[in-house]
């Protein structure tokens, strides 16, 4: 039966009443599999390196940093992690063909693939500002510095309120209605299949609009900010290695951006571009795969991205904070008495005994 069939059959009103049933689910080909193993070494990737990273900011207590780049790779890290809770809908939706779950499974999955998409590229964007604000140790810079944190917080805030709500609260189930065309225009058999979509996607927030908000405009800022980081090693001397830095923002821009503007394409420049897939995979099984790929690559770069920046805040503390930050620390030197100087004691350690320096 082809799609024009079944876009008259869900258009027209039945005038007889039925049962529709779900889709009889077909065996995997290999080609689904094989996706739906790609999903899983995903998600391993992503939990365990996203995470893993979580808890060594904790552990190491990264997230002191006066100069919020830390935090922000914890917010990074966070985002990612929660990217993969939308891996197994993929998995099973990928080897059934059809939304197999209800209304708010749909609006799980939807969140979790819109803060991705919209929040990601900011985050990159604030970690090239924020490193290179952070290179110049005067005190207006730190202030600066503050200040730009505390304006890409809003920003976030905004995208939220204005993108990513609307995308979850649009999130609805599409009804399609399959049968067997019979003569007489009767359909013996009704097969009743759901998928997740977004009108606020296909009405307002456009394919267009979601480019130039989640692709043009981050790579634009990224590239200005990478360019003015190559300068600042000419006008300051500083004793962080800039191109290091610069180095590890390349790389989780490139994978970040390199997997996600293949979705804003329309359905027929995605259809000419993947034509060379083989028959059992579809368009959709690579669009729906590449955001998974990135957030389980990006942490690698970033973890290296915090170790290093972990070391230069431990270089560039100054010397006077040393003592205050070991001032609860206690020597304890035994102090013998002139009596049993060249004696053997085996009595214990006596606080008379001892002095605190």
């Amino acid at each position: 039966m082809n799609y024009q069939e079944e876009d008259d059959l869900n258009a027209t009103l039945i005038p007889y009443p039925y049962i529709a049933i779900p889709p009889p689910t077909q065996q995997p080909s290999n080609m689904e599999l094989f996706l739906s193993l790609l999903h899983l070494l995903c998600l391993t990737s992503i939990l365990c390196g996203n995470v893993s990273q979580l808890v060594l900011q904790l552990y190491t207590r990264r997230l002191r940093d006066t100069t919020h780049v830390q935090q922000f790779l914890a917010f990074f890290f966070l985002i990612n992690a929660f990217v993969s809770l939308g891996t197994p809908w993929m998995i099973v939706e990928t080897l059934v063909r059809h939304w197999t779950f209800g209304q708010n499974a749909c609006r799980v999955y939807q969140a979790t693939a819109q803060l991705g998409r919209t929040l990601l590229p900011y985050i990159i964007v604030a970690l090239y500002v924020i490193t290179g604000m952070s290179i110049n140790p005067s005190r207006k810079c730190r202030i600066r510095q503050s200040f730009m944190s505390m304006m890409f917080v809003i920003i976030f805030a905004l995208l939220v309120l204005f993108i990513i709500i609307p995308v979850i609260g649009s999130s609805t189930l599409d009804q399609q209605i399959h049968g067997n065309h019979l003569p007489g225009e009767l359909y013996s058999v009704m097969f009743e299949s759901f998928f997740c979509v977004i009108p606020f996607a296909e009405e307002v927030y456009t394919d267009g609009v979601a480019l130039f908000v989640e692709v043009l405009v981050p790579i634009a800022l990224c590239t200005v900010c990478a360019l003015k980081l190559k300068m600042i090693t000419k006008e300051i001397s500083t004793v962080i290695s800039i191109n290091s830095v610069n180095y590890y923002l390349f790389w989780i821009s490139i994978i970040h951006f390199s997997t996600s503007f293949w979705y804003y394409f329309s359905v027929e420049t995605k259809q000419w571009i993947f034509d060379f897939l083989p028959s059992p995979m579809d368009y959709r099984d690579i669009i729906c795969l590449l955001p998974y790929i990135s957030s389980s690559l990006t942490w690698y770069p970033a973890s290296d991205l915090s170790a290093f920046w972990s070391l230069h805040e431990n270089h560039s503390e100054s010397p006077e904070s040393f003592p205050s930050r070991n001032s609860s620390r206690h020597v304890r030197l035994v102090v013998p008495s002139s009596a049993s100087a060249y004696s053997n004691c085996h009595m214990p350690l006596s606080s008379q005994n001892t002095c605190d320096v």
